[in-house]
Formats: C-alpha cells, sequence, structure tokens
C-alpha cells in the first residue's frame, strides 16, 4: 500500500507541472508588451509611421506595444537584433528595402539572412521617391541634370543616404550614360542639410521627408523614382516618362518577425495592422507624410522582396556596385 501511494504521489507531483505548463501554452497572444525595434534613428518616416501604427494596434491587442530605436550600420543594427530574438511574437522589426534587401547586394557581410532569419507580417505603406535639388540650383529638370554630368563627370554630387538611394542614383548613371559622385551620409536629414548648404548637387529622399523644404521652397523636385506620379506633386514626372524604361524605385515600410513565429501570431499581428492602416488616423498621418496606406499579405510581401532583391541585383552588376 505504501509503495502505491509514493508512485500515485510521484503521478500526481509530475502531473502538475505538465499540466500547469498547458494551460501556460494555451495563453491567448498576446500576454505581455510586444517590442517593435525600428532600426533607424527618432523622428525618421519609419520611426513616426512604426509609433503611430504601434499605438494603434496596442488598443485591440491589450498590450503595450513599445517602439524601440536601434539605428546604425543602415539598419544593419537592429535588423540583427531581432533575427536573434526569441520566434514568440513578442519582438518585431520595421523593415525598408534599404534595410532588408539591398545591404545583401551591396555589403560582403551581413548580420542576418533576410529569407532565412525573418519571417514577413505586413507591409504598412509605400513611400514615393524623388530627385531633388535646391530651389535655386541652375539644374531645372532631369535632362539638364545629365547634360552637367557629362560635361563634368564625378562632379556631379549625389546623397548617399540610404542603400535604395544608392542603387536609385546609380541606375541613373547607368541608364543615362553619366559618372555623378555618391557622398555618403550616416542618415537622410544630414543628406539634406548638405544640399540646402549646396554642397551636395542633387538629393534622394522620400516625399514625406522633403515636403517641408519642398512647400518652402527651398528645394525642388526633378523626378519621381517609382514607377507613377504621386498627387501631392502633380507635375513632377517619373522617371519612365522621361524616357528611362522600366525605372522604378519604390520606398516601402512593413513590419518583419523572427522565423519560428507561430503562424497563428503572424495572422493576428496582420490583421491588426492592415485595420489600423485602413484606419482614418493613420490615412490622415500618411496625407501628412506622402505615404500611401498599403497592406500587403505575409506572402505577397515575402515575394515583393524576391522580386527587389532580383531587381536590385541586377541593377548593381550592371553599374558597377561591388560589395564593401
Amino acid at each position: 500500500m505504501k509503495t502505491s501511494a509514493r508512485i500515485f504521489k510521484s503521478i500526481l507531483f509530475i502531473g502538475v507541472p505538465l499540466i500547469c505548463g498547458g494551460v501556460q501554452a494555451d495563453e491567448p497572444y498576446p500576454n505581455q508588451p510586444i517590442r517593435l525595434v525600428v532600426p533607424f534613428t527618432p523622428g525618421s518616416s519609419s520611426d513616426v509611421t512604426a509609433r503611430a501604427i504601434a499605438q494603434k494596434i496596442s488598443v485591440p491587442l491589450g498590450q503595450p506595444v513599445i517602439v524601440e530605436n536601434r539605428p546604425g550600420a543602415n539598419g544593419g543594427i537592429g535588423m540583427q537584433a531581432v533575427a536573434r530574438s526569441k520566434p514568440d511574437g513578442y519582438t518585431l522589426v520595421v523593415g525598408t528595402g534599404s534595410s532588408t534587401v539591398v545591404p545583401h547586394i551591396i555589403s560582403k557581410n551581413v548580420p542576418f539572412d533576410l529569407f532565412r532569419d525573418f519571417v514577413p507580417v505586413a507591409t504598412m505603406a509605400n513611400t514615393p521617391l524623388l530627385m531633388t535639388v535646391t530651389y535655386d540650383s541652375p539644374i531645372k529638370d532631369v535632362s539638364e541634370l545629365v547634360t552637367a554630368a557629362k560635361k563634368a563627370p564625378r562632379t556631379i554630387t549625389y546623397g548617399n543616404s540610404a542603400g535604395l538611394y544608392r542603387i536609385a542614383m546609380e541606375a541613373v548613371n547607368y541608364y543615362a550614360g553619366i559618372d555623378m559622385l555618391g557622398v555618403p551620409f550616416k542618415g537622410p536629414a544630414q543628406a539634406a542639410t548638405e544640399l540646402l548648404a549646396g554642397r551636395l548637387t542633387v538629393n534622394p529622399d522620400a516625399l514625406g521627408a522633403a515636403a517641408p523644404m519642398l512647400e518652402a521652397k527651398r528645394t525642388r523636385a526633378l523626378a519621381i523614382l517609382g514607377s507613377s506620379r504621386t498627387p501631392a506633386l502633380p507635375g513632377v514626372p517619373t522617371m519612365q516618362e522621361l524616357g528611362y524604361k522600366d525605372f522604378t524605385f519604390n520606398g516601402w515600410l512593413g513590419i518583419l518577425a523572427p522565423t519560428g513565429t507561430p503562424q497563428p501570431v503572424v495572422e493576428r499581428l496582420h490583421q491588426e495592422i492592415a485595420k489600423a492602416v485602413t484606419s482614418p488616423e493613420i490615412h490622415a498621418l500618411y496625407t501628412r507624410l506622402g505615404m500611401d496606406p498599403t497592406v500587403l499579405s505575409p506572402e505577397a510581401y515575402g515575394a515583393e522582396m524576391k522580386k527587389d532583391m532580383e531587381r536590385y541585383s541586377l541593377v548593381a552588376q550592371r553599374a558597377g556596385i561591388e560589395k564593401e
């Protein structure tokens, strides 16, 4: 009898944690705060968008979504930190073309593998990209830029403040048969400052970041780098309209999670992000930032990144961009 009692107690002792573990495993997601890493500086368009979306989705999720800025290495520091995080849905990262796709094209040592280390959750927005000059620049359009660059190779400078911007401007070099010189900067704000100071000839930038200077008539847009005109600047042509066939470089913002994040968690996050992006409050913000509300499914988001990888790799090959 004593032996039987001991066996029963042992079974009971082992069963208690198993039962408790089952209860913990069945707890609904989320049951603790979520961390959203922005691999860029505070105040950037990525940061502003992330904070607005984080605040919006925290209500239906019932948990705070805390934005954490981890800038550096063209987004590599923040991306690497999230890639190494536990894949439980409590650590996410904001991705852009410059921080996800382009590093694998222009860098030898990337501290993460985009398609191995991450699963796409949802896109949040598309961002029109522009080529800008100072308002009083003698260069009034793209043809004049090309003419000036042909007359004096490597004296026409552009701001290289993000990987996608560099790829786009090197595509201009290739298609126009010119040799503009890229000047590296840690971020777009620094490049914009140098443009205004007269130390850059032309600067690629996102519409949201460039808008205040455009409105104040301190800068002027030469062309849209994406595939279609933007309602915010209806008179500014696309590069395709100017004869640069298939020229399209669109900025986008999305959210990714570490590989291994449970599919139901990815789906729940996608649903809440999609609702947030289509809300009137986010639409109003996007209008001010010059962004287009765009939500792709995880599958479509992943396919878009793979397509960008192939296209940008070809641009880099044609333009002679070597990995550094």
